[in-house]
């Protein structure tokens, strides 16, 4: 296997440095974080001192490995390290340095990519999680598809799941006004019979999202602060509850609280002021943009967990695909960050 050494390397100022490959190389126009392959008789660091100078005539001090990995068929060894010269650009169609925060809009290499945004995701570090409920939390998504299709057949409408969990993931509103303005419909009583049906599902049937609830004991474990945000009732403190979840929520919002709708920000930035927190150490966690968005206009980190990939190319700081791939990332966080 290909052995390859890629540097994180720091200005004096604690940015990191990124370069974009140029026309005609493999991974043409995507970003990653300087080096190349190691030669017979070099070890990692002696390979990414001597790719640093002849790409970009910087010298490097203070390397240490970070992090190792594979992709396309090469193990990558990441070393952390420092620089007080400016690079030279020779090879890269442009470089610069970056805060780790701006890191998570730029498109990178497939081996560069999850050590960039795991570093997004350490600096500053965050300590406090908003979670949305439906989809995020528990997946209550098929008994809201079931009932929703039940509610229509009250009406005399015969809907598909395949149909109906789009329209639920948009939101609940808008799937009540789309199907009852397409079909002739009564709103208000498809949207009160989903209700009632929906209610007949005991909460302590409802199941957690594989693997969230493993994560959110894991970060609770260290020291991290929980905070649910839905616009379901108490049910869903009731729910949270029966799976054990409950005491690891530091604070939450629901229907009784009164506040408007996501994307609406107000019902976020009760919390962050009641408790304390500073949006920039604080992610928002949600299964459609809305969620996401709700957190971005209170100053929240947004992190988009799109299990079914219904909402490819959504505007959000970071998509992950479930808990699995968001604990890979903040286990990765921690560990550059340590």
């Amino acid at each position: 296997m290909i052995e390859v050494s890629a540097g994180i390397i720091r200005g004096a100022d604690g940015r990191i440095l990124v370069c974009r490959r140029g026309e005609g190389r493999r991974n043409a126009h995507l970003w990653e974080f300087p080096g190349g392959k190691r030669e017979n008789g070099e070890d990692a660091a002696a390979c990414l001192r001597r790719e640093l100078m002849e790409e970009l005539s910087l010298p490097v001090e203070n390397l240490r490995i970070c992090h190792t990995g594979e992709a396309e068929g090469i193990r990558f060894t990441f070393l952390s390290g420092t620089t007080h010269a400016a690079p030279v650009a020779a090879e890269h169609e442009e470089v610069r340095f970056s805060a780790a925060r701006d890191l998570l809009p730029l498109p990178f290499c497939p081996a560069d990519e999850p050590v960039a945004r795991a570093l997004a995701l350490s600096e500053p570090p965050l300590t406090d999680f908003f979670w949305d409920y439906d989809g995020t939390v528990f997946d209550t998504y098929p008994v809201m598809t079931a009932a929703f299709m039940r509610a229509c057949t009250l009406q005399g409408l015969s809907i598909s799941a395949a149909e109906t969990l789009p329209l639920l993931k948009t939101s609940l509103g808008e799937a009540v006004r789309n199907v009852s303005t397409a079909h002739a419909l009564d709103a208000e009583r498809l949207y009160r019979d989903f209700r009632a049906i929906e209610a007949e599902t005991p909460v302590r049937d409802l199941p957690p999202i594989p693997g969230i609830g493993e994560l959110l004991r894991t970060l609770h474990e260290k020291g991290h602060r929980h905070y649910l945000v839905t616009h379901r009732d108490r049910a869903a403190l009731r729910a949270l509850e029966a799976k054990g979840l409950l005491t690891l929520f530091t604070g939450w919002v629901t229907e009784e609280d009164g506040f408007p709708r996501k994307p609406d920000p107000t019902s976020v930035l009760h919390l962050l002021s009641a408790h304390g927190v500073r949006p920039e150490q604080a992610c928002m966690i949600g299964d459609r943009p809305l969620d996401v968005e709700a957190g971005r206009r209170a100053g929240l980190l947004g992190c988009l967990l799109d299990r079914e990939g219904f909402f490819p190319g959504a505007a959000c700081d970071l998509v992950v695909g479930g808990a699995e791939e968001l604990t890979a990332l903040l286990r990765l966080s921690a560990a550059l960050n340590g």
